[in-house]
Order: C-alpha cells, then structure tokens, then sequence
C-alpha cells in the first residue's frame, strides 16, 4: 500500500457498494484485505488507489443450527466464528494454519486456504454455499442459499474461490456447518517420503476415512521426518479407527503409536507452523497426483542441497500437495523454487508462490506456465470487472 493510497473499512455492504461505484466513476483500482494473512499469495498486486478492508463485516448474520448453515460477514476472523459455533456443537470444518493469524471467512473463500482437514471435509470451495459479492462497480449479487443442494443459476461462490481479490468484494458468505467431533485419535509414526506416499496410498484403498494424513520434513539435521494420521468423530469410532491405521502402517515395516492428546495437539500446532515462514524465507506449493509424492520430495531435495538451501516441507501427501518453506540466500531460494517448479509441472502438477522476500520476487515469478484455461480466466475477469481495477497484477504472468 502506498502512502497516497486511500484506506476505508465499510461498516455494512451499502457502504462497501457506494465506495466502490465512488471509485468507479474516476477509475481509481482498488485492492481487498481481510486479516492480511495471505496477502503475498501468488503475484504481490501494483500499487492501487484504493484498499477495502472488510474488518468491520464481522457479524455472525444468521445461525440455522437444525439446517447447520451460517451466514457470516466476510471480515470476521475463523477463530471467532468456530468458538460461536461451539456453543452449539458444531463447527466450520476447515484448520488452516493462518486460522491462528486472523484468517478471515472471506479472505479463506478468496484465496483457497484450507488445513490438514482438507482431506476428509474439503475446502471453502465445498463449504462455501452462497455469498453476497460486491462487483467493481458496486454491483451487489447474491449467489447460492441456505439450501445446501440449491442448483438454481450460475455459481458466483465457487467462481470467487481462488480468485485473489481479483473479481470482486466478497461481502458475506453462507457457509455449510459439521458436528464438532466429539473424540479425536492421532498415529504417529517415522517415515521417509517413499514411505509416507505409500503408506498414503494404502490408507485410502483401506476403507478407513481419516480426517487428515499429513508428512512432516523439518530442516533440522535432528528432526526426522514422521507421518500423522488423525481420526475424528465418536469415540468407539476413532478407536476402532486408530487401531486399523496403526496395523496397517505396521503392514508397511513403520513402527506407528497413538499419541496422547496433549502431545497429538503439540505435533499439529507443529504442522501448521512448518506451513508458515518468516520474512527471509519464501514459501512455495506444489501439487501433483500423490503418487508422485516421494518423486517430488526427492526433487526438491536434491535441488536445495546443490543449492546450498534449507528446505523445510509439510504435505498433505494423501492430496499430493506440498509447502516449502526455503531458506538461504535470496538467489538460491529463486532458484531451488524455479527449478522444482519445473519439476512438478513435468509431471502434471503446478506450482507457486505463497510468500517470498522482495529480492526473491525480483527473480522469480508467482506461477509457473500459464493453463490451457488461461484465456476463459482473463475473460472471465474481463466480464466481471471490465477496466482490470481488482487487485492488478495478482495473476501476473497468467493475464
């Protein structure tokens, strides 16, 4: 944000659109924050006039708790919304390790964030059942309904997910709801990549239905990489489950135990802290089909070794997804990160940017090859914000 850029925090959706048809009327571009948490995700926007904060849209607008729906404010932040929920017994079931950090309801819809739960419950994608959607010219549409299998027109919600401020405000989302579990059971066991992908693979032909199955690398030369497993539901239901889990990854020659709660909560807090990284360091994420996993892994290794880098990596390794958080010099970190990125587009994934220090994105770009849909993106852009205003340069290097 630059020193002439004007800041303005709506206190309701009519104010939100008469700021924004104000803005359109000089032509003035215009940049959308919630908890700041992922503001560096994929291309660090220009310099704009004009940023919108949804801070003060934090209401809880509605609960349905016999439907399990919820209609929030954009601006509110998870954290204070799931302990609303508690009161009664249910939950928004996403844990994405900016949640700590003020992550906001609209700001997880905007850019995809989502936790280690992705696997059993998905992302906002799935959770996300209508919205009210500001367009840049102050536009207010309404997309989706309490009703969760409502198919009527076009779907404004999903069309939003990922899009990076870049479409439009998101205003207020109605959100699908879980019963809060009322057990939880944690395996932990060590495991190499080749390990862990197919320990992975096994758990999902077996029939049991983990919450989340997550590979832990730390950098330390004395931290070894260890696999989690975590059930959640009843409590006869994830004994029964943490014992399946356990002989299977026994089947597999791993030496798996169950964690008690206290240390089961530790290692969790630890995954979503090796997910984030510190001013000095960029944060790059890569996705390919699981069974590449290990070959990923292996890659990005090899790639920080030549290049005198520390490579810490956190996967979801039953989705195939993996967080890198590099560090040492700004050259090297561009250059690992480029490098891997060709290596997981080889094999069909893709790969970009979630933070990176200023001589890092002087060197490298947010995204990798541009996808087959990269013209039906721009024209979706084009449609919904006609003079390019949203968050400039937020897709550079796509369109």
């Amino acid at each position: 944000m630059s020193d002439t850029t004007q800041r303005v925090a709506p206190s309701d959706l009519e104010e939100a659109s008469r700021v924004l048809r104000d803005s359109a009327s000089d032509g003035r571009t215009l940049l959308f924050g919630g908890g700041g948490t992922k503001a560096q995700w994929g291309g660090i926007a220009d310099p704009t006039d004009v940023q919108i904060s949804t801070e003060r849209l934090h209401a809880l607008i509605s609960h349905h708790p016999g439907e399990m729906t919820a209609a929030v404010g954009a601006g509110m932040p998870l954290q204070t919304l799931q302990t609303q929920l508690a009161e009664q017994g249910q939950w928004l079931a996403l844990d994405p390790a900016t949640e700590r950090h003020s992550a906001t309801i609209g700001g997880l819809l905007a850019t995809g964030d989502a936790g280690p739960r992705r696997l059993r419950f998905g992302t906002m994608r799935d959770l996300a059942i209508g919205a009210t959607l500001l367009l840049a010219d102050g536009t207010t549409v309404h997309s989706g309904s309490h009703v969760i299998k409502n198919v009527a027109g076009y779907d404004l919600t999903k069309l939003f997910y990922g899009s990076l401020g870049s479409l439009g405000l998101i205003g207020e989302v109605i959100l699908r709801l879980h019963p809060l579990p009322a057990s939880s059971a944690t395996v932990v066991a060590g495991a190499t990549a080749p390990q862990a992908t197919v320990a992975a693979l096994e758990l999902s032909r077996s029939g049991v239905e983990p919450t989340a199955v997550e590979w832990l690398d730390p950098a330390g030369p004395d931290d070894d990489p260890t696999l989690l497993v975590r059930l959640d539901g009843r409590a006869h239901g994830t004994a029964a489950g943490s014992a399946r889990v356990a002989k299977l990854l026994t089947d597999q020659g791993l030496s798996p135990h169950l964690l008690d709660q206290d240390e089961a909560d530790r290692r969790w807090a630890a995954v979503a802290e090796a997910a984030t990284g510190g001013p000095d360091d960029s944060v790059v994420r890569g996705g390919a089909l699981p069974d590449r996993s290990a070959q990923l892994v292996e890659s990005l290794h090899t790639l920080a070794d030549e290049h005198g880098v520390s490579a810490a990596v956190a996967s979801s390794i039953g989705l195939g997804l993996h967080t890198a958080v590099l560090r040492g010099p700004a050259k090297a970190q561009a250059d690992v990160a480029r490098q891997w990125r060709h290596s997981v587009e080889a094999v069909g994934g893709s790969c970009s940017l979630r933070s990176r220090p200023a001589a890092v994105a002087d060197q490298l770009a947010p995204f990798g090859t541009p996808p087959s849909t990269a013209a039906l993106l721009r024209a979706v852009k084009l449609q919904l914000d006609p003079f390019e205003r949203c968050a400039p340069g937020r897709f550079r290097g796509w369109y």
